[in-house]
Order: structure tokens, then C-alpha cells, then sequence
């Protein structure tokens, strides 16, 4: 009689128990080595526009970020003259703007004279002065817009200048000077002190990222970068519950630029961004102070339809220089057509 006997189970070493262990390893090694092959192919296409976080970060608290605004919050007096000024008005864009000399001159708690011309012709654009919530402004050239304006800082004026651009339009023309008032120029450079210490202002600060192109040298077309700052927001509390707590200024600092302070935003009542100042270009303008000070600012009115860019020459930067009486006097000395904002207009 023939008897088989079947083993329930295979020995451990048996050649039959490797043989699918080796094939399912070949097929594993095989799958990784496609795989590995196929994340190089990854690696080596870069999508450049995925923007990227500027590094490394500057650190500093809220102490070290507003020591930068003590220059422009002690400041008494400031004369700058021959400063580069370009005026450009936002709907005429291109087609339409002002590249001249300007003397600025302002003195605490609000008073600025400003001067625009274009010294190598001679010819003045706009004189202006603004004092104790007042402004004067003589609009002198284009011959279409020459008028002595006077009216209220705080003031909406947006229906009048709403109509002087449609009188222009029909000319391709709009006046950014027209637009322009002196104490718009004067928190750029001569701020309010941060008042710390009363009840009324509570200070925040956090971080806001800002997504923007590259420009750095060496930076790959369509290159994309998330750039950091330290915001500090000034905030007004309604006391006793009277209303809604409101923001009345913000400022921002560059943490990939040293923490610098940057950019100065302000706000109405309504909470309205009235004006944004960018500040660039930091140097020693003037011998006797020991201060760098912004050599670049560029003032923004986005609801007033312009922006302008003062440039500061190093040897023409007075801080806190005697100023005469008269220097905030401004007369209709060229009698032309006074224009009170305040007034209503005369109809027949």
C-alpha cells in the first residue's frame, strides 16, 4: 500500500516559503525605484509665482517699534526746499501730471506753507497754507483751474470736486493740485504724539502679511514673495458706552527690513482710509541731527483722486529752524477767483 503524508505546515527555511518573499520584494524595490524617479521629476520643476515668506524676521516689541516715530512726534519746525514733488492725479493716470520743485514748511501743532513751482522756467503751480483747521490755497497754473480757494480741513468738498472734474473732463484734463490741501502733507511728517498714558487710546500690535512681486535683484520673472510686518493699531474707546471704539491711525514696520517703520495710514471718523503715507529711502538728511529720516514719501489720497511724492535733497532738510510770522501768510496778491468751499454757491 502507497501512504503520502502532507505536512500541515512548511518548515520555516524551506526553499518553496522564499521563493514569493523574493518576488514580492523585487516588485517593492521596482515600485520604489519608479516612485523615487517620478518626485525627482517633481523636484526639479520650481513654480516661482507660489510666493514665498521674505526671511529672515526681524524681532522688536512694541517700545523699539514706536522709538522710530519720536522724530516725526517731537518734531517743532521742518523747512525743506528744491524737494522734488511729482503730483499725479488718479483718474488722468498718465496723461496727466506735475513734476516740480517744492519748499515745505511746517511748524506745531498745524501749520504748513507749501510752494510748488517749476524753478528752471519759473513758473508757479500752487501756493498753499493751512493753520487751525483753515486752508488758503492759490491754484495758479493751468490757466483752467487758476483760483484762490479757501475752506475747512475737516470738510467734504467731494460734490464741488466732483464737478470740477466733469467741467475738465471735456478737456482730457483734471487737476490733482486742484485736490490737493497742505494739511494733507502735514501728519506725513509732523505727527500727533501716541498718547499712551490716556484712558481714551489702547494700543494693538500684530503681524500682517502681505502677499507682493519680487524685485529683488536676481529674482526669477513672476517671482511672488509674502512680505512681514508689525502692524501697531491706535484705538479710540467710546468711554461709558457711548459708541463704537474706532481706529484713528495705523502703523506698519518691515520685519524683513530691520523692523523699519514703513507706512502711516489715517482714518476718518467713519472709519474711512483718508490718507496712507509710505515712507523709503531712510538717510542722514541734515548734519545736525542725529536722526535718519525718510528721503522718499509718498502721500496718498485715494478718495481725493491723487497721490504725490516729495523727495528730500540732504542739503536742503532744516529740522526745527526759527520760521518768521509771516510765513504762514498767504494773500491773494495775483486777485484771482476766490472760491469759499464753505459757501454755498451763488446761483442767479
Amino acid at each position: 500500500m502507497f501512504q503520502a503524508d502532507y505536512p500541515l505546515q512548511e518548515a520555516p527555511n524551506s526553499p518553496a516559503r522564499k521563493r514569493p518573499s523574493r518576488i514580492v520584494l523585487a516588485v517593492l524595490t521596482l515600485a520604489l525605484s519608479v516612485f523615487s524617479a517620478s518626485c525627482a521629476g517633481l523636484v526639479k520643476t520650481t513654480d516661482y509665482t507660489i510666493p514665498k515668506l521674505l526671511s529672515p524676521l526681524a524681532k522688536a516689541n512694541f517700545d523699539d517699534l514706536t522709538k522710530q516715530l519720536q522724530p516725526f512726534t517731537e518734531l517743532k519746525s521742518f523747512r525743506a526746499s528744491q524737494a522734488s514733488m511729482l503730483l499725479i492725479d488718479a483718474a488722468a493716470s498718465e496723461r496727466y501730471r506735475y513734476e516740480a520743485d517744492s519748499t515745505l514748511i511746517l511748524q506745531r501743532p498745524d501749520r504748513i506753507r507749501m510752494l510748488i513751482q517749476k524753478s528752471a522756467i519759473g513758473t508757479k503751480f500752487a501756493d498753499m497754507v493751512s493753520e487751525s483747521n483753515h486752508f488758503k490755497v492759490a491754484v495758479l497754473n493751468p490757466q483752467e483751474f487758476r483760483q484762490f480757494l479757501l475752506g475747512t480741513n475737516d470738510a467734504d468738498y467731494s460734490e464741488w470736486l466732483s464737478k470740477l472734474r466733469g467741467k475738465a473732463r471735456g478737456n482730457e484734463k483734471e487737476s490733482a493740485i486742484a485736490s490737493a490741501r497742505p494739511f494733507h502733507f502735514t501728519e506725513a511728517l509732523m505727527m500727533r504724539p501716541l498718547q499712551v498714558n490716556d484712558p481714551r487710546f489702547v494700543f494693538g500690535i500684530e503681524e500682517a502679511l502681505v502677499e507682493e512681486a519680487d524685485t529683488r535683484p536676481g529674482a526669477k520673472k513672476g517671482a511672488r514673495l509674502i512680505r512681514s510686518f508689525y502692524v501697531i493699531s491706535e484705538v479710540e474707546v467710546s468711554l461709558e458706552g457711548q459708541g463704537p471704539s474706532r481706529v484713528p491711525r495705523r502703523f506698519w514696520f518691515d520685519r524683513g527690513n530691520d523692523a523699519r517703520f514703513t507706512r502711516q495710514q489715517i482714518f476718518d471718523q467713519q472709519g474711512q482710509l483718508t490718507t496712507e503715507v509710505q515712507y523709503s529711502d531712510f538717510k542722514k538728511l541734515n548734519s545736525d541731527d542725529s536722526h535718519i529720516w525718510p528721503s522718499v514719501i509718498l502721500v496718498n489720497r485715494p478718495h481725493d483722486g491723487y497721490s504725490a511724492r516729495l523727495t528730500f535733497n540732504a542739503d536742503q532738510f532744516e529740522i526745527n529752524p526759527e520760521l518768521k510770522p509771516t510765513t504762514f501768510t498767504l494773500e491773494n496778491t495775483e486777485n484771482l477767483k476766490v472760491t469759499d468751499l464753505d459757501k454755498p454757491e451763488n446761483k442767479p
